[in-house]
């Protein structure tokens, strides 16, 4: 994104996830901006958000208890894009790697010409991969859900942020993280990053502190804490 994070992330279950009331705190001055309006990555994109399924009004008490409901969900409907890229990130998440990638490749043919629908796809991968360690390709399927977007959607650098630093690109996601900020000045405020990824998966909220902490240090005075 399941807890929800745009994160598909947790949106899915945000990347990965709305924007909550949370996020504007009136203590927190965020940091000015510094780029142009054209430049800056503060597009809206309503394909990356997680849109909770209807499969049943209990509560799962496990992954699998959710895949189990999708799969069967998938036998009375069994090309809904929606189902398929449910189950694939469930199956990432559960290990089942290969399987996953079946559900996603074909939840994209099901897609079609819907680019709405191949955006939400590609976001929902990159996010699953990026929870299965695959931070690599989750800046490819990123990368292709931006250029279909073909503006500059305000997810796009602070998911691809989390990749590269996970790969060792810690410049690279300083940099990318400098790009969040001047699309969502909120995201240079402790107080608006704690609104935004405290509900985040554990290893995504680590790796975003750590990213915010190095943007931090580099633009001293910037963050309001």
């Amino acid at each position: 994104m399941r807890t929800m994070t745009i994160s598909l992330g947790m949106a899915i279950t945000l990347a990965c996830s709305p924007v909550a009331a949370a996020l504007l705190d009136a203590a927190a001055e965020p940091p000015a901006r510094s780029l142009p309006a054209a430049d800056r990555y503060d597009d809206p994109d309503p394909a990356a958000r997680y849109v909770p399924l209807s499969l049943t009004t209990t509560e799962f008490a496990s992954r699998r208890d959710r895949l189990h409901a999708v799969e069967r969900a998938l036998e009375r409907s069994p090309d809904d894009p929606r189902l398929l890229v449910e189950r694939g990130f469930q199956r990432h998440a559960v290990g089942q790697h290969d399987l996953a990638e079946v559900d996603y490749a074909r939840a994209l043919a099901a897609a079609g010409d819907n680019l709405l629908l191949r955006r939400r796809v590609l976001w929902s991968h990159g996010w699953a991969l990026l929870n299965a360690g695959s931070n690599e390709r989750a800046l490819e399927a990123w990368a292709e859900a931006e250029r279909l977007h073909g503006g500059r959607p305000f997810w796009a650098p602070y998911s691809r942020a989390l990749a590269e630093w996970r790969l060792g690109r810690r410049d690279a996601a300083v940099a990318s993280w400098q790009q969040a900020v001047e699309g969502l000045p909120v995201l240079g405020t402790e107080a608006g990053l704690l609104g935004r990824t405290a509900y985040w998966p554990g290893e995504q909220f680590e790796t975003v502190r750590a990213v915010f902490g190095a943007w931090s240090e580099q633009h001293e005075g910037a963050a309001a804490r």
